[in-house]
């Protein structure tokens, strides 16, 4: 059976015509799967039982068989996906502190991961598949149906290097901002990568105008190759000529993501280095303090709140927009770097 979950509405229109069905069906059921978050054929009433009945027979509409929640103590909430074939993911809901209207909700795009970047647990638990389209998107859809959210941003910042699993993040998206589903604005999504130079090139002309964060936590080439393996195929240099001319939504720019470990990447050669590094850049800086997990196995520490406030406060001087985030959820394993389906804490049953 079809995965209709999966499917962009071009996509379904082709098979319901293909099929027989009646020119107008296709945004109609792609408007009852995304906008409305039906789980069930039956649901859409405004079409004929046996057509119903038909649409059982040529789709399915992908469920996790186990959703486990867990809340943190500043209202984070992680959930564990497990999927048919007992893979197990996991998400994060994260409330805005500014407006308690807002929420962020960080999706994963594969189990696991092929990175190992030295300071990230996903790593740690090695790379089981990528996800499909379908278990993207479910991840938003339970979340935003379960707490009636109409105000979300999505960050592509969870387990997995999103674009190491190309095509199904890239067709996960442009289902979620079609207008006839969720609607969710391009200028509200984010897409985090630690530097596929291949992949941003494609990107640059099959998703223009979405938001994109590079994960960099070294200007300096040889720590890089320590912090995060992937600099040995795709250095930094080719990584900073690719993101040249990203063509951005507007007023926005391109951000980059810097996890401050103590003695590592805090000292003044690297905040040298990071300023001219993002000198020629229309960039914004997002300083974050490491998040210790129990499965890293390097003896590494965060850096201390004075370091980094002395840190940021250098660039800020020098003109760089710094940010220094407080990753919410440290407190379930939840927040930046600490995704991991194996060594988790027992979860509550939703």
């Amino acid at each position: 059976m079809i995965d209709i979950l999966s499917l962009t509405k071009d996509e379904l229109r082709g098979i319901l015509e293909e099929r027989g069905f009646k020119k107008y069906r296709y945004k109609q059921i792609f408007s009852f799967l995304h906008k409305h978050l039906i789980d069930d054929f039956d649901e859409i009433t405004v079409i004929k039982k046996s057509v119903r009945e038909e649409l059982k027979g040529i789709f399915c509409i992908k469920d996790s068989k186990n959703v486990q929640e867990e809340l943190s103590n500043d209202n984070a909430v992680k959930y564990l996906f497990e999927f048919d074939d007992s893979v197990s993911i996991e998400s994060v809901l994260i409330p805005m502190k500014d407006d308690k209207s807002r929420f962020t909700i960080c999706v994963s795009t594969q189990a696991g991961c092929k990175m190992g970047c030295l300071f990230c647990a996903t790593g740690k638990m090695g790379f089981k598949r990528n996800l499909t389209a379908s278990e993207i998107i479910f991840q938003i859809r339970y979340i935003v149906k379960k707490h009636h959210l109409e105000n979300i941003n999505v960050v592509y910042m969870g387990m997995g290097e999103p674009l190491d699993n190309y095509e199904n993040v890239i067709k996960s998206i442009k289902i979620l901002s079609d207008e006839d589903g969720l609607n969710i604005s391009k200028r509200k999504i984010t897409l985090s990568t630690c530097g596929i130079v291949p992949s941003i090139e494609r990107l640059k002309q099959d998703l223009p105008n979405i938001n994109i964060a590079l994960s960099l936590h070294s200007a300096i080439n040889k720590k890089r190759d320590l912090l995060m393996p992937i600099n040995k195929t795709y250095p930094l240099d080719a990584v900073m000529r690719s993101l040249k001319g990203f063509p951005l939504p507007h007023r926005k720019r391109i951000t980059f993501e810097y996890v401050m470990i103590k003695g590592v990447n805090d000292t003044e050669e690297d905040k040298k280095a990071l300023l001219k590094l993002l000198s020629t850049y229309k960039s914004k800086l997002n300083i974050i303090p490491l998040n210790k997990h129990q499965l890293m196995d390097v003896d590494i520490e965060p850096s201390s709140s004075e370091k980094i406030e002395e840190f940021s406060r250098y660039l800020r001087e020098k003109g760089v927009f710094v940010t220094v985030r407080k990753s919410k959820g440290s407190s379930i394993n939840a927040a930046c770097g600490m995704l991991a389906t194996c060594g988790r804490s027992a979860f509550k049953t939703s």
